[in-house]
């Protein structure tokens, strides 16, 4: 009512926008969060085959001591070991469902282990270390990247700001803009740049 028809198509793209960088932010948060907890779950599971257990017998412990959302991983994988779908299959439906490089790298060694044998402990010690350097390394990326990120947003908030506060205190002369085919495919023109600018600046730092 405010705004107008343009405020509310402006409002409604922005909700969009602002709704699916939330749902990716989520779900990157989940994958870190996963990343984190997987290395303290094959300690757990290579504490367990030193022990004596089998590799499934080690699954159920590691589920046990394990924080979601990698709780939640093993109690699919040990509930499909439980109905009799192959251990193997089991694993390899795990990393598939993760999409995760370091699930991938666990179900890797787990089946090469199962395929050749080897010493299983000392091969999943080796693999959770190299979870952790990636961990280590992923904080400080993003540590390092927190000030480019930061102004990626100003950025892109600071000129629909502007223009917001431009429509509140000087609306007859934004109204005499947009009343023009070509201010308003201006207004269009720029709002769309700044989307798109914000969205390259987050690919840029996508490594993050």
């Amino acid at each position: 009512m405010i705004a107008g028809p343009l405020g509310g198509l402006v409002g409604a793209a922005g909700g969009l926008a602002a709704r699916r960088i939330r749902r990716h932010r989520h779900r990157k948060i989940l994958a870190n969060r996963r990343d984190e907890q997987l290395a303290d779950a094959i300690g757990a599971l290579t504490a367990a085959v030193r022990s004596g257990m089998s590799v499934p017998q080690a699954m159920a412990y590691a589920m046990r001591e394990a924080g979601s959302p990698v709780r939640d991983d093993l109690t699919r994988v040990v509930a499909d070991i439980e109905v009799g779908v192959p251990l193997g299959e089991a694993i390899d439906a795990w990393a598939e469902r993760s999409q995760s490089r370091d699930v991938q790298l666990v179900a890797g060694a787990l089946d090469l282990h199962r395929r050749s044998g080897g010493d299983l402990p000392a091969v999943l010690d080796q693999v959770a270390a190299t979870i952790r350097e990636r961990v280590a390394v992923a904080r400080e990326v993003r540590a390092l990247t927190a000030q480019a990120r930061l102004s990626g947003w100003i950025l892109g908030v600071l000129p629909i700001g502007f223009f917001a506060f431009l429509w509140l205190t000087s609306r007859r002369d934004i109204e005499g803009a947009l009343g023009t085919p070509a201010g308003l495919a201006s207004v269009l023109l720029g709002l769309g740049l700044e989307v798109g600018s914000f969205f390259w600046i987050r690919a840029l730092l996508e490594v993050a």
